[in-house]
Parts: structure tokens; C-alpha cells; sequence
């Protein structure tokens, strides 16, 4: 008698990884939907959806020791929450990072920053929180501060922050808007918990929402989605007015294979501004530039080019640079706060401002004891 082993096949993720991308992404589908123990389900929803049966991985929600539910958004511009449970149930919701142009949400009490406090009543149909941008928004000029690797200088990233209050300030003046900062990764050294908490600390101060993506050194820890439990999804896609902005996870240094395959679909259709932003460059073959595989980076910028993307934007590398060389405008701006072995490092953001197409320049945030950046010459150019 001949016996066959036969081999079984394990679904992806059964014993999950937090160190491999696509476990990451099943952690931030989880972690955007929440049954609490009142048995109140709450999701992130698509600003579109109509119902309330399925979710969508827009934020990270989750119940505090108070019976209380926090729910961060994860993109900028547009959200929308669904709370489902008994009739007569009570939820107390802290939404966290939305924008404060946005007007008062349905049971908002109160506001602390970028936080709405919500007291809800649930009826016999799910409640629907949505935050919507003013029309308005969308008749002047819209500004994204972008910047990336803060690693192990926590405190000058305070700085960076700080200064986007002048930011705020700098765009009313020249009749435009601020509408968020972007992290592109490498937001922690060792991707412990404590440094993302230092860093959601920081970010507390900011005065515009906050949409981040990891980079290589915050996807260490295999055994936990810390990442993901903080900030929410790695990968996502969002609309304000004709802009289109596609964030990837290239924490691994490549693209998770269900979000390979989606790329059409989070790309849009290239109508409008298109930006795309990653922790690693996908230079135009140089695998020195972090990628793992050279052609998951040829297949994502095959994918801008046939859309005409106006800018991709990258960190990983710790400075400033323009690169024109292949089909898509490059700006890496590893410039947040990691050691860039300079004398006198140049630390500050890339300031993006979009309308009908994308215009880009650089705002120093110089270290105490120096004035400006030490490469006035480079590019991106200094904003004037």
C-alpha cells in the first residue's frame, strides 16, 4: 500500500506576522471595525456608503477601560463611522484627528483639538457620524505639509510641528488652505510602543489632521500590529476637492500582494491631482533605494505614469531630493528629525499645494543655533 501525504494549504496570515505586509493589512481591516462588550458595533465606513454592512479600513477604533470608544481617522478630508446596537444603548465617542473646518458632527458636546466628543442614543437604524469639508475648501488652493524619519529625534519633530501653526497662518494669508501633514515613515527606531506614543503626543499639538504610513523601522515587531493599532491602516486612498492622494506601506520594502492588486482601483482614474506617497522611493531601477523587489516599485510607478501622477513623494533616504529622471516627479523628504550625518542637518517639510495641477517647495525648520538650511541650493527649492 502507497501512502499520500497530502499537503494543506494555511490561510494567509493564521499565524500572523506583523513584520509582513499583508498581515498588516488584515490587522488594519480588523482593527477598523469594533463590538464592544455593550454589543454596539462600530465601523469605519467609506464617506459614500449607504448602509451599514460592511467596513472599510479608514481609521482604528477601539474601547477604553471607561466603556468609552475611540475612533482615529486615518485619511484626511471625508469620514464616516456607522454604531449599530440595542435601541435606548448610550455611546460615549472620541473621534480623533478630524478637521476642525468641518462642522458639528450629530450628538457632538464638545471639542478638544482635533478631537469631537460625541454623546449618541442609538434608534432602531444605525447611526451614521459622517464628517464632510466645507464646499468652500475646495475654491482656493489646497496645502499638504509632507515630511518624513523621525526616528530618534522625537524632539525636534515637536519643532516641525510647531511650526505648522505658522504654516496655518501662511496659507490664510495667501488666500489658500492647510488641509493636513503627511508622515511618510520611520516614524520610530525600534517600533515600540512607547515611541509611537511619544510621537501621538506630538501630534496632539498639530493644528490640521494627520494621515501616516509606516516605514521599515516601524514594522520590527512581529508578534504585534503596533503600527496599525495606533495610526490604523498603512495603505489607503482618499479625495479632497480634485486631489487624489494614494498612500502605500512599503514598510517591508514592497507592496502587500492584495494591495498589488488593487493598485488600479486605489489609483482612481488620473483625472485630477494625483499624489502618491511611501516610505521607500521606487527609483527608476535602484533597489538601493529600499525596494525589496525592483519590479513591485516598476509596476507601481507603470501604474502613475499611465494616470499622469503629478508627484510621488518618499522618505527613507535623510534629506531632501527632486529626481525628474523617470516617468513620475520623485521628492524624497526624509527631513523630520533623523540623523542626516551633516554638520547641520536640514530639517523641515515639503510643502505640496494642488488646484488644478501640483506645485511643491521646501520649508526649513532649522536645529536652535542655526538659521535656514545649510543646502539653499538643493531641491526641492526653498519656499520664498
Amino acid at each position: 500500500m502507497i501512502w499520500f501525504l497530502l499537503a494543506c494549504a494555511r490561510p494567509e496570515c493564521s499565524r500572523p506576522h506583523y513584520d509582513r505586509p499583508e498581515c498588516r493589512v488584515q490587522a488594519a481591516s480588523e482593527l477598523a471595525r469594533l463590538v464592544t462588550s455593550d454589543g454596539v458595533d462600530v465601523r469605519f465606513q467609506d464617506p459614500l456608503a449607504e448602509d451599514a454592512t460592511s467596513w472599510d479600513s479608514r481609521g482604528v477604533v477601539r474601547q477604553a477601560s471607561d466603556g468609552s470608544v475611540y475612533a482615529r481617522v486615518a485619511t484626511l478630508g471625508d469620514f464616516a463611522l456607522t454604531l449599530e446596537g440595542e435601541v435606548g444603548s448610550e455611546v460615549y465617542l472620541i473621534v480623533d484627528n478630524v478637521d476642525p473646518r468641518m462642522p458639528e458632527l450629530d450628538g457632538e458636546y464638545d471639542r478638544e483639538g482635533l478631537r469631537r466628543l460625541l454623546h449618541i442614543e442609538l434608534s432602531s437604524e444605525p447611526a451614521f457620524i459622517v464628517g464632510t469639508m466645507p464646499a468652500e475648501t475646495c475654491d482656493t488652493p489646497q496645502r499638504y505639509a509632507v515630511t518624513a524619519d523621525i526616528q530618534t529625534n522625537p524632539i525636534h519633530f515637536r519643532r516641525l510641528v510647531t511650526a505648522l501653526h505658522d504654516e496655518v497662518a501662511a496659507s490664510e494669508a495667501a488666500g489658500e488652505t492647510l488641509l493636513g501633514l503627511v508622515l511618510l515613515g520611520d516614524i520610530t527606531e525600534h517600533s515600540l510602543q512607547a515611541e509611537l506614543d511619544e510621537v501621538v503626543t506630538i501630534l496632539r499639538t498639530s493644528p490640521v489632521p494627520v494621515a501616516v504610513v509606516p516605514g521599515n523601522h516601524d514594522v520590527y515587531d512581529s508578534v504585534d500590529a503596533v503600527f496599525n493599532r495606533t495610526f490604523g491602516p498603512g495603505n489607503m486612498a482618499f479625495a479632497i476637492c480634485d486631489t487624489r492622494m494614494v498612500l502605500l506601506d512599503t514598510g517591508n520594502g514592497g507592496l502587500a500582494a492584495s494591495i498589488r492588486g488593487r493598485l488600479p482601483e486605489l489609483l482612481g482614474d488620473g483625472e485630477g491631482v494625483l499624489l502618491a506617497g511611501m516610505h521607500h522611493p521606487p527609483l527608476p531601477g535602484q533597489t538601493s533605494g529600499g525596494w525589496t523587489f525592483e519590479d513591485q516599485a516598476d509596476q507601481l510607478l507603470v501604474e502613475l505614469a499611465v494616470r499622469d501622477a503629478d508627484l510621488v513623494m518618499a522618505g527613507h533616504v535623510h534629506l531632501r531630493d527632486e529626481r525628474h529622471e523617470g516617468p513620475v516627479p520623485e521628492v524624497v523628504i526624509g527631513t523630520a528629525g533623523a540623523d542626516q550625518y551633516a554638520v547641520t542637518p536640514d530639517y523641515g517639510y515639503l510643502r505640496v499645494t494642488t488646484d488644478t495641477s501640483a506645485d511643491w517647495c521646501f520649508v526649513p525648520v532649522p536645529v536652535p543655533g542655526s538659521e535656514g538650511s545649510p543646502r539653499p541650493d538643493a531641491t526641492p527649492a526653498l519656499c520664498r
